[in-house]
């Protein structure tokens, strides 16, 4: 039997029709899989730092900025206390501890200028396989502790944080001018801003020991300390303004030695 022309001509379009259709359908399909599996791994991020196979540098993650500020905002320490970040490597990644310290290196320099890098210490350690391979998904290649500044009694200490420098004080003492690691510090702040516009706010603060008036009186004691080494080192008096908060502003417990040397302080906030 002849099939008549037409009917080929029928057929050959409706079968384009449903190739076209199939196939449009099949590649939708794989497209919004990908997608969805895309978007599930996006979603699986927490923003803490993730490492390939070898790679020294973490994977951009979009969610790090949150985790940065959560992580920051979550610590549990004194002013003065130094993060320890413990950088991983694992048997079969070439250059192991050193490839472990520069992913340590990377994670802090990521952290900055929030958490300065002086108040950061770095560590490498070996870990069992975990999964990590070339070509898998990266994984967590550090992991983080703070370890508690102690001072003794007679120790000072500086702190610099993401818009002040911290200085703390001895027990019972306002001169700093005899303490040459102080001297040195405030002696390359000043340089550094000698010849700006820079002001500087300096205020001290005391522990509760003794009287509101006593401690007011010391706080502003260790305020003009510090102010006259500023003016020592260039910089001009009418730049500079000094306060006392006594024992008003404590930012730790008074209740422990420790506590207490975090409260004896002078804060320095420079202005530019």
């Amino acid at each position: 039997m002849k099939i008549p022309f037409w009917l080929i001509i029928l057929l050959f379009i409706g079968y384009s029709i449903w190739a076209t259709t199939c196939w449009h359908n099949h590649m939708m399909r794989d497209c919004c899989e990908d997608t969805t599996a895309a978007a599930a791994a996006t979603a699986e991020t927490t923003g803490v730092p993730l490492f390939n196979w070898n790679a020294d540098k973490p994977e951009p993650d979009a969610k790090f900025p949150d985790w940065k500020k959560a992580f920051l905002a979550s610590k549990d320490h004194g002013q003065g206390d130094t993060l320890v970040i413990t950088g991983y490597y694992r048997a079969g990644e070439a250059n192991g501890e050193q490839l472990a310290r520069a992913r340590a290196e990377a994670i802090r320099d990521m952290l900055a200028p929030e958490l300065p890098a002086n108040r950061v210490r770095i560590a490498t350690q070996m870990i069992a396989d975990d999964g990590l391979a070339e070509g898998s998904a990266p994984k967590q290649s550090a992991s983080f502790s703070w370890s508690k500044m102690v001072l003794k009694e007679e120790d000072s200490a500086i702190i610099e944080s993401d818009q002040d420098v911290i200085i703390l004080f001895p027990f019972n003492s306002t001169v700093k001018d005899r303490d040459p690691k102080v001297d040195a510090y405030l002696k390359e702040l000043c340089a550094k801003h000698k010849t700006t516009n820079a002001t500087f706010n300096v205020v001290g603060h005391t522990d509760d020991i003794g009287s509101d008036e006593q401690n007011m009186k010391m706080g502003l004691d260790r305020a003009k300390s510090v102010a006259q080494i500023l003016r020592s080192n260039g910089i001009a008096a009418n730049r500079i303004q000094t306060s006392s908060k006594g024992k008003t502003e404590p930012v730790a417990d008074n209740a422990t030695d420790d506590g207490r040397r975090q409260n004896r302080r002078v804060v320095i906030t420079v202005n530019r």
